[in-house]
Formats: C-alpha cells, sequence, structure tokens
C-alpha cells in the first residue's frame, strides 16, 4: 500500500471543455497524487457512456443494450473470443477491445503527456464506472436495469474490469504506483427499493471481478461513493481504498468503526471527501478551518471508537473533494481545490 498521509487528491470530473486547465489545475493543487480529468460536457464522457464502447448491442444515446438486435449473438460471440484471447490466450491488452481511446478520453493521455516534467507524484489516480452503477444505469429494451440479466450483467462487469485493467497498465507505465477508483454512486440505493432482490453475494462478485484484475496489474483498487452504503460490505470486497462524502455522512460512515479498524490494520487506506463540491452555495462561503475542525473531530471519534492512534488513522488517509466538480460552476473550482489542499496541509502538519 501507499502511505496515504493525509494527501489530497480528486475525483476526476471538472466543468467545462478545456482539458488542459483541468490538467494544470490537477497539478497545481494535487501534485502528489494527480488524476487524469473527466469533462462530462462533452456527451462522450457521461459516466454510462465514456466505458461502454465495445458492449454487444449497446445503443450511446438511448443508454440501452439490446440483447434481440440485430447481429447481437455475433458481437457477444466475438466479445467473449476478445475476453479468453486477453486472459488465456496472452493477447495484449494495448492490442485488443478493451483499449481506451484518446478520442474516448483524452484526459487520459493528456496525464501522461504533462506527467514527464513532474517530480513530486508518489502515485498516480484513474477511474472508472463501476460495474454495479454501469450495469444498473444501462437498461434493456423493456427498461429493466441490465444487472437483472445474468449474461448482460456478466459481459458488462467483464468490460468494466478490462478497460480497469488497461487503465491500471497504461498508468504503471509512468513508474510509480497506481490507484483506480471504481465510481459507484449507485451503491447508495443498495438495500433499498431501488434494488429490490440485488443480493450482497451479486454485487460482492461484481466489485471483486473488476478489482482482482486491477490488482493483477499491481494496481491498487479504490471506491467512490458520494452518499450512504453499506460500509461494510465494501471492505469485504477486498478493495484498498474506500472514498465517502466525509462533508454529509460521516456519522454514519463511523458506525462501521469496528469494521474500518480492521481495514486500516490491514494497511488501507480512508479517503475522506470533506470539501462539499455537492453543495456550491455552501462551498462558496465555507473556510478550511471548518472542514479541518469537523474532520479533525471525526477522526478522533474514530481513533475512539476503534481503539486507534490518531496519527494512524491520519497515515491511512487520503482528503478529496465530496464529489467530482463536473457539475460545479467554474468559479468555484479552484476555491474547491483551494479548500482541498490547505485542509490536507493542516492535517498533515499533525503527523
Amino acid at each position: 500500500m501507499i502511505k496515504a498521509n493525509a494527501l489530497p487528491t480528486l475525483i476526476g470530473s471538472f466543468p467545462g471543455s478545456d482539458y488542459q486547465k483541468a490538467m494544470d489545475l490537477i497539478f497545481k493543487y494535487t501534485p502528489e497524487i494527480p488524476c487524469w480529468p473527466q469533462l462530462p460536457a462533452f456527451p462522450h464522457e457521461g459516466m454510462l457512456i465514456q466505458f461502454s464502447h465495445g458492449l454487444p448491442g449497446f445503443d450511446p444515446e438511448k443508454l440501452v443494450i439490446d440483447p434481440t438486435s440485430p447481429g447481437f449473438e455475433e458481437e457477444m460471440l466475438a466479445f467473449y473470443e476478445e475476453y479468453m484471447a486477453v486472459k488465456e490466450g496472452g493477447k495484449p491488452l494495448s492490442e485488443s477491445l478493451f483499449v481506451i481511446k484518446e478520442t474516448e478520453a483524452k484526459g487520459l493521455y493528456l496525464l501522461k503527456e504533462n506527467f514527464k516534467s513532474k517530480e513530486n507524484a508518489f502515485a498516480v489516480k484513474g477511474q472508472i464506472t463501476g460495474p454495479f452503477t454501469l450495469a444498473t444505469g444501462i437498461k434493456t429494451p423493456e427498461g429493466k436495469a441490465a444487472f437483472y440479466d445474468p449474461p448482460l450483467r456478466d459481459i458488462i462487469i467483464k468490460m468494466v474490469a478490462m478497460k480497469a485493467a488497461y487503465q491500471a497498465e497504461f498508468l504503471k507505465e509512468l513508474g510509480m504506483p497506481v490507484i483506480i477508483f471504481l465510481d459507484e454512486p449507485a451503491l447508495s440505493g443498495f438495500g433499498s427499493s431501488a434494488f429490490v432482490g440485488v443480493s450482497r453475494e451479486e454485487i460482492l462478485a461484481a466489485l471483486s471481478e473488476v478489482a482482482l484484475e486491477i490488482k493483477e496489474r499491481e494496481g491498487l483498487v479504490g471506491v467512490h461513493v458520494c452518499a450512504n452504503t453499506e460500509w461494510d460490505l465494501l471492505i469485504e470486497a477486498g478493495l484498498d481504498v474506500l472514498n465517502f462524502d466525509a462533508f454529509d455522512y460521516l456519522d454514519r460512515f463511523l458506525l462501521f468503526a469496528e469494521d474500518l479498524k480492521n481495514f486500516i490494520a490491514e494497511g488501507k487506506v480512508i479517503a475522506w471527501g470533506i470539501v462539499p463540491t455537492l453543495k456550491p452555495e455552501v462551498l462558496a462561503n465555507i473556510e478550511a478551518d471548518e472542514l479541518v475542525g469537523k474532520l479533525d473531530s471525526s477522526i478522533e471519534e474514530l481513533a475512539q471508537k476503534a481503539q486507534l492512534d490518531y496519527q494512524e488513522i491520519l497515515r491511512h488517509s487520503l482528503i478529496t473533494p465530496s464529489c467530482g466538480m463536473g457539475t460545479l460552476p467554474e468559479n468555484l473550482v479552484e476555491k474547491a481545490l483551494s479548500l482541498l489542499k490547505e485542509t490536507s496541509a493542516t492535517l498533515r502538519a499533525k503527523l
């Protein structure tokens, strides 16, 4: 594992249409663990579209996967042949269907181009839509989440796993530890009426399959959920980093103090999403000392509940925004980044 030491990093999304501007801000405010910028202002970088190229029967305009579409069976067969060629035939990911092209994720390639002259980094971060969010967001023609259809679910999970693995290999060429976050906002609905019939075992299987592919490339696996969820489930999935909205959901997260104690004991990392990027009206008026105070007291509470040393928790912590910044007004982006950097620096001074 990396030594997190309360360093700052980002979720990935930025408002606007200027990739280089976003990249420059990333290196200015989070040079230790830079990520690549996603710009959802471009429709092809939408959460349900960006990593879905190559799915059999997928219609990106309708966000539908149609197993009755002409040629679906042939496309599915070709998909699995390609998957097996990589998994068992030794075909390089870089020559496969699972390549994330520059036209699909310009920021990923821009990170590699810009990285060559950077000296302060000791890890690099990528991100991908998680398998549960993708398979529940993409529907069948009848409007049913693809996750409920086992064959479609399997295709989507394997697509995410291979594209996450491609990212890990691509970023590993930079010569430092790679962290890949699975963006899983849909997990906030697990256990509610929104996903009746979805079992823990099904979610664990999906997350574990993706995580395994990343780890086989020596990458670390994080998960980002920008609301509340069953955090013990994610701990059980064998992930390395848990990232949550620490501005609004600290009390619920701390209910899992005993699980978090074991998580930290295994050398894993809590990524505290303390900068309220989901609340622009709050963000505009809040100061770093308020965020530090809120987070400081919560770490103290976790230390007490879990019988852990405060500094030990800090050593196993990252500091992030509560969510991506893709929906923020552009004039608030630097405010959020400044708060992130200052909050991180104040907490690191306690180590």
